[in-house]
């Protein structure tokens, strides 16, 4: 790169005072140009999806924040934590934008300062006007994303960069290092500017005389990487939304068109040809100026844009990859259009050429494309097709509070009761309850569009999974379908052993529930309830008559649950006839667990039992779809009663059990399996003393050996055992105060080194008829 010191052409002041109006004048009209493309109509687009996911995160808490953008997100967390503060003043679109829309004022005013001082007034004019007219910088800076913070710091990191180069002023390096800290805490693509920046400088180093010192050029390579590399790996490589984007890989001939296509757009972003040519020329004539005059510059800027782009093809990323990672170059292309000023015969010319250049532009996007950026659906995007806000005051009028509602998206849910919860006092997507008895009641599932969770990939076979739909009434592009829900009489316990399982099925599960509070279905993984509101208690209830003859019963729950989300809250109650609740178990995520086998003893007659589950979901461990709802879950349960003397444990309490199948029954046998490599019980005891264990199973293994231990020591081994044997045992065991374990392992089962049921995954070994701890 030539390092020969070109001086600039210094700031070049009017004539006389009397002409210093003019320049103001220019500049006022720029920025009012600037000012209405970003602010009119500023609340009126709905925001899309990219652009609601801010402050739908930004409404939880700051370690929600960052742990959503170490998973989930593909931006660093500075500008989600800036929208929290803005959430502290209004929720509406317009609060949400203006700071973005003022930024985009703002980074004009600051190219005209900057730069105005840097080659003159002429120049920094006629940068100004450019960026205020620009179609790329009008549609970015007016969303609810990080762009316009990242333009206007660029715009004094190019500023302080280039100043540097021509200077050397190490206040100016250390000002493009300061200004890089939260450059990459905004956006990851500074990975890429940093690079270019770090080779520019590298560039121009020489060992002695005008150019970048040795010690400046290790300043600015450990001062990035003292700033970079704590965000590649506490942010950027803990994500697998980040780390996706590797994925993807395109052809060098479609990232080449990629590119090019782009870059395009910083020039207009729409398909004016004669737009494109004129700043195209205005760019190529300002680049023939700053070669004579300042190439260094020239060449720094150039390379700014051409170094990330070259990236970009190399890496031949298309994922993630969309115009507006060029956003920046619209700073350098405006220093570059600014320097034409210079080819003027007077410099008095630049101020009509700025005012078209501001003006022109302003009235095509206006005149041509206002639609694009200022009606309700301007933000309307070709994969996230869901306009949130006509959407939303569309279903105002479609749903009451008290409406019971299940939806295909939890996503597009969250977006839609953003709008919901400022049209209307109540969202009747977060407050959802239903109280025992009522029949038939109505449903509605919310679709979004072609979206029915697992219930169907068409309209088809989704109706094919429901069954009968009311009626089915199109939103926009989604579709309310309305059920008609009779209640199925609860279960009723005639005899014993007894077997009864639910799921938390669409529509099933609105069937056979009794009552909830708070709770709605995800039609995913078969089906879960989730509550509607974090922090706030969901609940729902199964209601089981008895009508068995008198006697002790064993009741073992299987509760199937998810509880991903730290400090939420899973618990499962029992309550017989009006007696007080009982505990039945609690988990607290993140529990890694997907399941919990509880069994309890009821001696005394009932006649109603009721199963209540209760889920709290904190909002700390963050999600995609704008909340976390979907970390904390309930899939269903079994509940198998049997008569006491096969499986219950008298002589213990808070028995829990590991890796032991569930009781099971038919005409005659009672049952559970016993899984390979080991099952376990173990069990508090308040003193030590003696018991019995009662173990009787049949062997359906042939050569099958058994160990038997109980607090680490054998207490019995079966060798050799043939397939069909049956052993009964009654084996003494040594209980000891506190924590008592018990294990049953086997060396072999299915799916193991035999395979005796192919259908069935569970690695059964022994067929159990009895396994009970007794005084």
């Amino acid at each position: 790169m030539d390092t020969t010191h070109h001086a600039a052409m210094p700031a070049t002041k009017p004539a006389s005072v009397a002409d210093a109006w003019i320049w103001r004048a220019a500049l006022a009209v720029i920025l009012a140009v600037a000012v209405g493309l970003r602010f009119y109509h500023l609340e009126t687009p709905s925001m899309w999806w990219d652009e609601i996911l801010v402050p739908l995160t930004s409404r939880f808490p700051v370690a929600y924040i960052l742990d959503f953008s170490r998973h989930c997100e593909m931006h660093p967390p500075l500008y989600h934590l800036l929208i929290k503060l803005v959430e502290t003043t209004g929720l509406s679109d317009f609060a949400l934008r203006l700071p973005s829309a003022a930024l985009g004022v703002a980074a004009v005013y600051a190219v005209w300062r900057c730069f105005g001082d840097l080659y003159g007034r002429p120049v920094g004019l006629l940068a100004a006007a450019f960026l205020a007219g620009s179609a790329m910088q009008v549609w970015h800076v007016r969303q609810v994303r990080p762009y316009a913070v990242f333009t206007i710091l660029f715009v004094y990191s190019l500023f302080y960069f280039l100043r540097f180069l021509r200077q050397g002023g190490n206040r100016d390096l250390l000002a493009v290092l300061a200004l890089n800290v939260p450059l990459f805490l905004l956006h990851y693509f500074t990975f890429q500017i940093a690079l270019a920046q770090g080779l520019i400088l590298a560039l121009c180093w020489r060992p002695t005389g005008q150019g970048v010192s040795l010690r400046q050029l290790a300043t600015f390579g450990l001062g990035t990487a003292l700033i970079a590399l704590p965000v590649l790996f506490f942010l950027f490589l803990p994500s697998q939304t980040t780390l996706s984007i590797f994925s993807f890989k395109a052809t060098w001939g479609e990232m080449g068109r990629l590119i090019l296509d782009y870059a395009a757009h910083v020039l207009w972003s729409h398909d004016d040809a004669a737009l494109r040519l004129g700043f195209g020329a205005l760019l190529v004539g300002g680049g023939a100026v700053m070669w004579k005059k300042t190439p260094r510059e020239l060449a720094a800027c150039l390379l700014l844009a051409v170094i990330p782009a070259l990236v970009l093809f190399c890496m031949r990323k298309t994922a993630y990859f969309s115009p507006r990672h060029f956003l920046y170059m619209t700073v350098p292309a405006a220093v570059l259009i600014g320097h034409t000023a210079r080819l003027l015969p007077r410099q008095g010319l630049t101020v009509p050429l700025a005012l078209l250049a501001a003006l022109v532009p302003a009235g095509v996007l206006v005149v041509g494309h206002s639609a694009a950026y200022y009606d309700e659906t301007s933000y309307h995007h070709s994969v996230f097709v869901s306009d949130f806000k006509p959407m939303a005051r569309e279903l105002a009028t479609r749903l009451r509070p008290g409406d019971i509602l299940a939806a295909g998206d939890q996503g597009t849910v969250n977006a839609v009761s953003w709008y919901l919860d400022q049209f209307v006092a109540t969202n009747p997507f977060r407050r959802q309850s239903l109280a025992p008895g009522t029949t038939p009641y109505s449903l509605t599932f919310f679709a979004p569009f072609r979206t029915w969770g697992h219930l169907g990939e068409s309209e088809e076979a989704f109706m094919a999974a429901v069954g009968p739909v009311a009626a089915a009434e199109p939103v926009r592009n989604a579709t309310l379908y309305r059920f008609s829900i009779a209640r199925e009489p609860a279960p009723v316990v005639a005899a014993i052993p007894y077997h009864v399982r639910r799921r938390m099925e669409f529509p099933a599960f609105y069937r056979q529930v009794d009552a909830f509070s708070n709770v709605t279905v995800s039609p995913y993984w078969g089906g879960e309830a989730i509550a509607t509101a974090n922090n706030t208690p969901a609940r729902l209830t199964y209601r089981i008559e008895n009508a068995a003859a008198p006697g002790p019963q064993q009741l073992q729950f299987v509760l199937e649950y998810k509880n991903q989300g730290q400090g939420s809250t899973m618990a499962y109650f029992l309550r017989f006839d009006d007696e007080p609740e009982v505990p039945l178990f609690t988990s607290h995520g993140p529990d890694p667990a997907e399941a919990a086998t509880v069994s309890i003893l009821r001696e005394k007659p009932y006649t109603t039992l009721q199963l209540t589950l209760e889920i709290v979901c904190a909002d700390h461990t963050a999600r995609y779809p704008g909340g976390n709802l979907e970390t904390a879950a309930f899939r269903g349960f079994d509940l198998e009663i049997i008569p006491t003397g096969h499986f219950d444990s008298p002589a213990v309490t808070d028995l829990r059990e590991h890796n032991l199948g569930k009781i099971e029954h038919n005409a005659t046998n009672i049952w559970r399996w016993g899984l390979g490599p080991q099952g376990m019980l173990t069990f508090d005891l308040a003193e030590a003393r003696p018991l019995w264990l009662e173990f009787d199973f049949d062997n359906i293994l042939p050569g099958q050996n058994v160990v038997i231990a109980a607090n680490g020591e054998i207490i019995a081994t079966l060798a050799d055992l043939a397939a069909g044997a049956r052993e009964s045992r009654r084996l003494p065991i040594a209980g000891r105060p506190g924590r008592n374990s018990l294990i049953l392992a086997t060396t072999d089962w299915n799916h193991g080194t035999t395979t005796f049921a192919a259908t069935d995954i569970r690695p059964m070994s022994l067929f159990i008829r009895k396994l009970r701890l007794t005084p």
